[in-house]
């Protein structure tokens, strides 16, 4: 009797630990915010977490913020750098001026506004092309000094910052996102692109809007975004990492907006 029932006790205590173990596995690891890009604090380059930095170059101001052992400008680029441009696409202008601006009276301060916000969009390709071999030279002026466009390993250990296993790119797209749905009310066809871009919860302060990139001069792609990044993958075209509903990278020869990572 007094086996039986110590082998009972046995197995009782052999499966209570066996849920226990399943029902961590179940649970997985969470995404910690504060431990990945903690508001609060310094980095490792002595500079506070989030803050703000000025371009010497032009005055310009940004936002930054460090994501792991990262520090990333939290807005697009607004430097007028060779071959670079602003959208200058007048019915996007415009719509601009209807959804997101609407403190503008003229079309002029429509354009002005909306490269504020969206930035500049740039090819780094030899002589400004849309296809071709990377111009070391050209690629080093872009961004500010000590800064630099990412490669696309550096993006690659972002996207590893803004997850834990089993997670994808859809959890990375909206922690990266700006919280805000007003800057995501753009679309040149509304009709067929509702909502393909929605608002995200920016626990990093990454502030990623839809920004698009420039297909020629004119014609911009603004249900997502997508940005530079200095490796090329074939002879002729470029790394571009894309965030949309998703995240991943393109090989693509258009002009991108650049979000510049620390040397």
């Amino acid at each position: 009797m007094n086996v039986s029932f110590k082998n009972w006790f046995l197995v009782f205590a052999l499966l209570l630990l066996a849920g226990c173990i399943f029902d961590d596995d179940e649970e997985g690891e969470t995404w910690n915010a504060e431990a990945v890009c903690p508001a609060e604090g310094t980095n490792a380059y002595g500079m506070l977490n989030r803050g703000t930095f000025t371009d010497e170059r032009d005055g310009q101001v940004y936002r930054y913020t460090t994501i792991g052992n990262q520090v990333w400008m939290a807005e697009n680029l607004r430097y007028d750098a060779p071959y670079s441009t602003c959208c200058t696409d007048e019915r996007l202008v415009n719509q601009y001026c209807t959804t997101i601006d609407l403190s503008c009276e003229t079309e002029s301060c429509c354009r002005e506004s909306m490269c504020q916000l969206f930035g500049r969009y740039y090819s780094i390709i030899e002589n400004g092309k849309e296809m071709g071999t990377i111009d070391g030279a050209l690629a080093d002026t872009i961004c500010p000094k000590g800064w630099h466009i990412p490669t696309r390993e550096e993006w690659e250990e972002l996207e590893k910052a803004m997850k834990v296993d089993g997670e994808n790119g859809h959890d990375v797209a909206n922690r990266m996102k700006h919280s805000d749905s007003v800057y995501f009310l753009m679309s040149s066809n509304p009709e067929y692109y509702p909502n393909v871009m929605l608002a995200g919860s920016d626990d990093c302060s990454m502030a990623v809007m839809s920004s698009g990139y420039l297909y020629g001069e004119k014609k911009a792609d603004e249900i997502g975004a997508s940005f530079l990044s200095s490796s090329q993958e074939s002879v002729n075209f470029l790394s571009t990492y894309r965030v949309g509903q998703a995240t991943g990278f393109w090989i693509q020869h258009y002009r991108d907006p650049v979000r510049c990572v620390m040397d």
